[in-house]
């Protein structure tokens, strides 16, 4: 099982599962984490996104496609946080916190044609 460390770094910066995660070695987990860091250059340039109130399965789904399309997918709101796209029970302070920060929010179908077409919602 991995540590404390790799397991709080592997569900912030990965889209593996409590279940997958909590079967690899430190060593399994430290070799994912190296091999899929990006410079904080590139990093900056990237859209982020967050997903709350989707099952895990939808989430994970979602974070492959936002993936694919360039964006960096995160676990929480934070200052760098561009769109926060929100399922049926959204998590009250994910979403409370984005509306405070201006974080544009949007439903599962903005964000699928936001993907489609590379227009923003009104």
């Amino acid at each position: 099982m991995a540590s404390e460390k790799v397991t709080r770094i592997l569900k912030s910066q990965s889209h593996f599962a409590d279940e997958e995660i909590a079967k690899m070695t430190d060593r399994e987990g430290w070799a994912w984490i190296y091999g899929n860091r990006h410079s904080k250059k590139r990093d900056k340039n990237k859209h982020q996104i967050c997903f709350t109130g989707f099952g895990l399965i939808e989430k994970d789904d979602f974070a492959d496609i936002a993936m694919q399309a360039g964006m960096k997918v995160v676990s929480s709101v934070t200052k760098s946080l561009s769109f926060l796209c929100v399922g049926n029970s959204p998590g009250p302070s994910k979403l409370g916190k984005a509306k405070k920060q201006n974080v544009t929010i949007l439903t599962e179908e903005q964000f699928n044609k936001m993907l489609e077409t590379g227009e923003l919602p009104e």
